[in-house]
């Protein structure tokens, strides 16, 4: 059995071994604009998932999961929350990585300014390298804005996008008018155009943001020869499955991403 528990095995010489196994895990810390997640990985794999909404929450939720002393090391990155604030919880108890364009990489950063790159959009990147790589990416992450990122099969990142996500153009449209309903998606609605207020506004912005999408993947496919387009992000499977390309669902890419970035950096 694993995790601190009593591990009892027969060896090949008949005599009765009895072996303390302790799994060790690195933590990730992602801090986004919604809520701070944590995940336990064991080696490549992501044992446990936590979700917390306050800095406040951290270290009970993660000790409710595992104990203290089985995290290994730990990396934090944030886009909201003070990175600095979130390390503090934890380096107390394990040595703890904050996010920074200076750490070392797995691929060469060609965007003009890489201090102002997004923690997520690096990591999403790094996260589909490791998985494919050799290839020609595109990573479209759709959360609370969409991010467009290539890199080439050279493991060269170049650059990308970035436009209101999902949730935010249902918010922009009720904030800014003064009569139309706060909606969200509904993934029912699959038309070309609505027959009332909530239709009209729900296929308007799922529409309009799979166009976009479209466009974008069509333009990038033309200039990177066998692209292949990677989403993640909490609407990741909403447009891959209204997607006609080669493409794939990676939800916990930035995660994945970030414990690359935590085993690179030793």
């Amino acid at each position: 059995m694993e995790n601190g528990n009593l591990q009892i095995y027969n060896c090949q010489n008949s005599y009765l071994c009895v072996k303390i196994c302790f799994l060790m895990y690195n933590l990730v810390v992602d801090a986004g604009n919604s809520s701070i997640k944590m995940f336990l990985f064991n080696n490549t794999k992501i044992d446990h998932s936590i979700k917390c909404r306050e800095v406040a929450e951290l270290l009970p939720s993660l000790e409710k999961a595992v104990p203290i002393k089985s995290i290994d090391r730990c990396i934090v990155s944030s886009v909201s929350v003070s990175q600095s604030e979130i390390a503090n919880v934890f380096k107390p108890f394990f040595p703890v990585l904050e996010f920074s364009h200076l750490l070392k990489l797995p691929m060469v950063i060609k965007y003009g300014t890489p201090e102002t790159l997004g923690s997520d959009r690096v990591a999403a990147v790094v996260g589909s390298v490791s998985r494919y790589p050799g290839r020609n990416l595109l990573v479209i992450d759709s959360g609370t804005a969409i991010t467009y990122d290539i890199v080439t099969d050279k493991g060269e990142y170049l650059g990308g996008n970035i436009s209101p996500g999902l949730k935010t153009r249902f918010r922009a449209l009720h904030n800014f008018t003064g009569k139309l309903p706060l909606l969200n998606e509904d993934e029912s609605l699959n038309g070309l155009f609505g027959t009332n207020t909530t239709e009209a506004i729900t296929l308007g912005v799922q529409n309009g943001m799979l166009y976009e999408i479209e466009g974008t993947v069509k333009k990038f496919s033309h200039q990177f020869n066998d692209l292949l387009v990677v989403f993640t992000g909490g609407d990741s499977f909403f447009f891959e499955n209204r997607i006609n390309f080669n493409n794939f669902a990676e939800p916990y890419l930035v995660a994945f991403g970030l414990n690359e970035i935590l085993e690179y950096n030793g």
